[in-house]
């Protein structure tokens, strides 16, 4: 299977996609659990990153241009034939907001970005991740701190060594990570989990200086992996996915954002 696209809820007629990007150790399965919240017409795919979920046997990939250059070129046309609301969790959020750039220049921009758990790269700590990818301990330490990570993400202390390469392979990515572009003509809304120990509330504030569109930050209840922690993540991402279906203004997206 060549495609980095799993299509985790098909529909017959799609009104909009909501295409997700996993974690540092995540994969496309991840997202099953939110298939059943999602409405008639909305079709959630996951990028199945190399060394991830099926594509396990596979070399994992540790260069950001290489995933965003096979990524954008399966969404383009995605993109172009109906809204595509793109969401990163982790590492994933940095993947999300690389490809909204190259989807941008290919004129085949997303709908909405929604980032979330993940500060811009400029922000990063790229010393830090470049040192957990290289001693196993520590990323083992890391990982099992992270809080209470749902099926199809690889966060305990005792992982495998495909797993553990995969994880080795998110922190290399966000060592490497490039440097934020111009703002992007994209509304984007970040999301936060209250209690995330890793990107907390107010690193995801900075968020806003990469979009000319900003919505906010949405802050909601859970650790590093709240959007599997309640409802609340699938069920904003459908509401504000029909909205992007609907080719909403900027008062309409604020209308629609609820307070923290």
């Amino acid at each position: 299977m060549n495609s980095w696209l799993r299509t985790v809820k098909p529909v017959a007629r799609v009104r909009a996609r909501i295409v997700c990007l996993p974690c540092t150790a995540g994969s496309a399965s991840v997202y099953r659990s939110w298939a059943p919240m999602l409405p008639r017409g909305v079709e959630l795919t996951a990028v199945e990153l190399p060394g991830h979920g099926t594509r396990v046997g596979t070399e994992p990939e540790e260069r950001v241009e290489r995933i965003v250059h096979h990524v954008s070129r399966e969404l383009a046309p995605l993109a172009l034939a109906s809204p595509l609301v793109l969401f990163g969790h982790s590492t994933g959020a940095l993947l999300a907001y690389e490809t909204a750039r190259r989807l941008c220049a290919q004129g085949a921009p997303p709908s909405l970005l929604v980032p979330a758990a993940l500060c811009p790269a400029d922000r990063l700590d790229r010393k830090a991740n470049g040192v957990l990818a290289e001693r196993p301990d520590r990323l083992r330490a890391h990982l099992g701190r992270l809080g209470q990570a749902p099926p199809g993400v690889a966060a305990s202390p005792g992982l495998r060594t495909a797993e553990l390469g995969a994880a080795r392979a998110g922190l290399r990515i966000l060592a490497g990570a490039p440097a934020p572009g111009a703002p992007l003509d994209v509304p984007l809304i970040a999301l936060a989990g209250r209690h995330d120990p890793l990107y907390p509330p107010p690193l995801m504030v900075p968020w806003q200086h990469l979009t000319r569109r900003w919505l906010g930050l949405r802050i909601l209840h859970g650790d590093h992996f709240f959007p599997w922690q309640s409802d609340e993540v699938p069920r904003l991402l459908a509401d504000m996915t029909l909205l992007a279906s609907g080719s909403s203004t900027d008062t309409e997206w604020d209308g629609a954002l609820v307070a923290n």
